[in-house]
């Protein structure tokens, strides 16, 4: 009798083993492979393997999907692309340009020579000011100046060979990135999102991201609201904005297409979502934008 049941508990044990080999091919054909994504973020980027001086691939889930991030260097860019498992398609894709180390030193110093100039500007029309056989010209040197926002705009514009009249949101912002002052300059144009940081000492590019938005390709549907109808519909609830302040594109939202966008004017922020069905809205909210 024990000899019968450890034959039964045995063949058991072969069946469940076998049906377990039997779903892992399955779920493997659902998935294109790490190699196939890697081949297909470097074939989309224009990239040879054998320039890559770094890679790296992770399995993650993105939406809903799953998905591979795969981020890559050369010796004088980075890039990160996000590629659906199951049929290769490209979500995302991001380029930026990192400025050399020797290149961001030397404009760091480009800063603080400029602040001590500008420091010993105020000292000397201090002094100026006491002195009454004091030249009244002003002290014009180069190294104290900072190139325009305008001056900035235009950089970025000329490297990401569009016109103004193209963008949308387009902002232009001081800040600092690792103690370099710079202009930030952010603009759409369609599907693709521009953030540029550029040097106020000299107007050099110190980095740069382009990121792509894939288009996806939603099944033809005679009863849905157009991108325009929906774009006079949000711009409707802030009087004054126009189609240079808003960004919008057609999304798929628990199974629904809806439209997502936001709107930047006057100092406000606006996110929204629109049911391209209906065109009514399922989400609007607004805050200070103060940047």
């Amino acid at each position: 009798m024990k000899k019968q049941l450890y034959l039964t508990t045995l063949l058991s044990a072969v069946i469940l083993a076998g049906c377990g080999s039997s779903v892992t091919p399955s779920s493997a054909a659902s998935d294109i492979g790490e190699a196939k994504a890697k081949a297909i973020a470097l074939e989309h980027a224009k990239v040879k393997e054998a320039e890559l001086t770094k890679i790296h691939v992770e399995k993650e889930t993105k939406k809903g999907k799953a998905v591979y991030d795969i981020e890559f260097e050369t010796k004088t860019k980075e890039y990160d692309y996000t590629v659906t498992q199951k049929k290769g398609e490209i979500l995302s894709s991001s380029i930026s340009n990192n400025m050399k180390d020797d290149d961001k030193k030397k404009t760091t110093e480009d800063d603080k020579t400029a602040d001590k100039n500008t420091q010993n500007n105020v000292q000397t029309k201090a002094t100026e000011s006491t002195d009454n056989h004091a030249s009244s010209q002003p002290n014009t040197s180069d190294s104290t100046k900072e190139i325009s926002a305008e001056k900035a705009k235009a950089i970025a514009l000329a490297h990401a060979k569009v016109t103004e009249n193209n963008t949308q949101l387009l902002k232009v912002k001081k800040e600092r990135e690792d103690g370099i002052k710079v202009y930030s300059v952010e603009f759409y144009v369609g599907n693709t999102e521009y953030d540029y940081d550029i040097a106020r000492s000299n107007g050099k590019i110190i980095q740069y991201d382009i990121d792509v938005e894939e288009q996806k390709h939603h099944t033809p549907s005679t009863s849905i609201i157009s991108l325009a109808k929906a774009r006079s519909i949000a711009l409707q609830k802030v009087p004054g904005a126009t189609s240079k302040n808003i960004h919008l594109s057609l999304d798929d939202e628990d199974d629904k297409q809806v439209y997502e966008g936001e709107i930047k004017y006057k100092q406000m922020e606006y996110d929204f979502e629109i049911d391209a069905k209906t065109g009514t809205f399922l989400k609007w909210t607004s805050e200070r934008d103060d940047d």
